[in-house]
């Protein structure tokens, strides 16, 4: 029995032997199934992916079953200890979890059934994963996995989610089952459902769950036309780390095709290099190094590897798209640095496209490598871009570029398509081609950036965006925030009284904040976004407004021990002066290790003598003379 039992009966096919015996057996169901009869061995693999070949059924037990006793053994507690009471209530955790999570799906399929603007077809849920997004607050490409994933459970795996409803079937196991069968047809789905269903789910470990389900898998996509590696063809960006600044291209396709460009990498590469080391050779030639991209071989003395040569000559190198002409105007990268970062008195990180940061180091490099820059005022509090204004239709390129700012993706609910390629920019009150006046204006209030498809929705009157499209800045006026925790504040009392500053006038402006747009979904459903801003306006701000309080107190102490300095008689600054350079030279003549051993700083007191007869103190004033009592009063003074 055990795992022996069960290598046994899938090695006998189902058909003979224990496997006949065991309780919950469904090799005679299963015959009648789609995959036709089990036992014909002449059927032969299917060609048609619509067709699933002949799987024998074999039986997943477990070797004990799961009871609140095994659990408690399992953690190696004593029954009825507070480790065995959370134990069990840890088990019984996993399994309200479980039946919550097949209700979410049961209510995640009910709304896609019922709603009418997808009527239950899974491939026209954009609306309803729009919806979905919004009640969940989740990306919309999270929403609509959600939907299929309920979709294809409910609706295609009915013998499974029964067992998952009861709380039998974990929901980790599950969510595997789902990722294993994401790929495959309807009908090959319910053949791997109704064999799932007759294992004992409610026992089995999590490893066996995943060893049977991959040879079912297998068994079940035997024969079937597999995915031509043309289909695959693919380059994909990903961010690494983005604390260094450093990502990857990936790219995917045939085995031959990308073999192909790995060996023109290569033979390139290698006459490059070849190249390089002749140049660094020739000692008389002042000829520039072929892809010295950051110019300092000669300095190194050596050509660069075989694996840095390929990364320049994909990355420097010219793409050929004969016969499509090179487009004229080229892909421009929006990086986002703060001024102080620039002026070097922060590493606050820069920004790609208002997505991807970029170490402070790599942004200044970039920025000194760049002949023209473009200022993007931001309001100091909230970090909002401050707005522009066009008097045409079409946005101007200062009104594109903030848009990119505040749109880095899709401005609808839930969307994460990135806006840097494929985005139109779109009046949220429609232009008035006709009369200017009598229309949504062209202004950043009006103006805001969609994906294709979010677009054509918008088009369509699905979703309707309403803003406030004449804000006035001078409305909200408020005064700076000034909190105290944000004040320097010295740690130890100083050695003077710190000067009382006077109050400084509460400056007060308008403060833009971030535009909010209100969204209406489908009639019936109502949200909110806001638009991106800058995050690092306001900590800059914050620490101007420290350094300038830092510095006119630094100011007022300055000036006021003066003012106690200069209220000290002569004679008293001078005797400090000259104890002060006692002290220097003390220190002076005990670094260099100069005593002369008299001990107790007798040689210390010599050298004050010789100091102050060469230097003596200005004389003392007499002092002025003892009043002269009156001839009335007794003279008690003493004889």
């Amino acid at each position: 029995m055990g795992e022996e039992f069960e290598q046994d009966s899938l090695s006998n096919g189902g058909q003979d032997g224990p496997a006949s015996n065991v309780p919950g057996d469904r090799s005679a169901s299963h015959s009648d199934g789609p995959s036709g009869a089990a036992s014909d061995p002449s059927s032969g693999p299917a060609s048609d992916s619509s067709v699933v070949p002949a799987v024998p059924v074999w039986p997943v037990r477990a070797r004990r079953v799961l009871t609140a006793q095994r659990v408690i053994e399992a953690c190696e507690a004593e029954p009825e200890s507070e480790q065995a009471v959370r134990a069990l209530a840890i088990h019984d955790n996993m399994r309200e979890r479980t039946m919550l999570y097949a209700r979410e799906q049961e209510l995640l399929t009910a709304f896609l059934t019922r709603d009418p603007e997808s009527d239950g077809c899974i491939d026209s849920a954009d609306i309803s994963a729009l919806k979905v997004a919004t009640g969940l607050r989740a990306s919309l490409h999270r929403a609509e996995c959600l939907i299929r994933d309920a979709h294809r459970s409910v609706t295609l795996m009915p013998g499974t989610f029964e067992v998952l409803r009861s709380g039998d079937l974990p929901e980790d196991f599950h969510r595997l089952l789902l990722r294993k069968v994401r790929a495959l047809p309807d009908d090959q789905v319910r053949v791997v459902d109704e064999h799932v269903a007759g294992w004992d789910l409610a026992s089995i470990s999590r490893d066996q769950f995943a060893r049977h389900l991959g040879s079912l898998i297998t068994l079940v996509t035997a024969g079937t036309i597999p995915v031509t590696p043309e289909s695959e063809r693919r380059v994909d960006l990903e961010i690494i780390d983005p604390a260094r600044g450093i990502a990857t291209l990936s790219v995917t396709g045939p085995t031959l095709e990308i073999k192909a460009l790995a060996h023109r990498l290569d033979v390139a590469a290698q006459a490059i290099q070849k190249a390089q080391r002749h140049a660094l050779n020739d000692q008389d030639s002042d000829a520039p190094i072929p892809f010295d991209v950051d110019e300092v071989l000669r300095q190194r003395g050596r050509a660069m590897s075989l694996a840095a040569l390929r990364y320049a000559v994909l990355t420097q190198s010219m793409l050929d798209t004969n016969p499509v002409p090179e487009p004229v105007s080229p892909y421009k990268l929006l990086v986002t640095v703060p001024a102080m970062t620039l002026l070097g008195e922060s590493d606050a990180p820069g920004v790609i496209d208002g997505l991807i940061p970029v170490p402070a180091e790599q942004a200044r490099a970039l920025a000194a490598g760049q002949a023209t820059w473009q200022r993007i005022l931001t309001d100091p509090t909230t970090g909002a871009y401050l707005p522009v204004t066009a008097d045409t239709y079409t946005p101007t390129a200062q009104m594109r570029l903030q848009l990119r700012l505040r749109h880095p993706v899709c401005a609808a609910p839930g969307c994460t398509r990135a806006t840097v390629l494929a985005s139109e920019d779109d009046h949220i009150e429609e232009y008035d081609h006709d009369d200017p006046a009598a229309g949504g204006p062209t202004s950043l209030a009006n103006l805001h950036r969609l994906c294709w498809l979010h677009h054509t929705i918008k088009t369509a009157g699905l979703i309707d965006p309403e803003r406030d499209t004449d804000p006035d800045p001078g409305a909200d006026i408020s005064p700076d925030p000034a909190p105290d925790r944000l004040r320097n504040v010295p740690e130890d009392p100083p050695r003077f009284p710190p000067a009382t500053l006077p109050p400084r006038p509460v400056p007060r402006r308008p403060v833009v904040e971030p535009t909010q747009t209100r969204w209406t979904i489908d009639g019936e459903l109502r949200t909110a976004t806001y638009e991106e801003h800058d995050l690092l306006t306001p900590v800059l701000a914050a620490a101007l407004d420290r350094a300038w309080d830092t510095h006119l107190r630094a100011h007022a102490d300055a000036v006021r021990i003066a003012e106690i300095e200069a209220a000290r008689p002569a004679r008293d600054r001078i005797i400090e002066q000259r104890r002060i350079e006692r002290q220097r030279m003390t220190e002076k003549r005990g670094s260099r290790g100069q005593y002369d051993g008299q001990g107790d700083g007798a040689g210390d007191d010599d050298g004050l003598q010789e100091f102050l007869k060469n230097n003596p103190l200005p004389p003392l004033k007499p002092p002025p003379p003892p009043p002269r009592p009156s001839p009335d009063e007794p003279d008690d003074s003493p004889t």
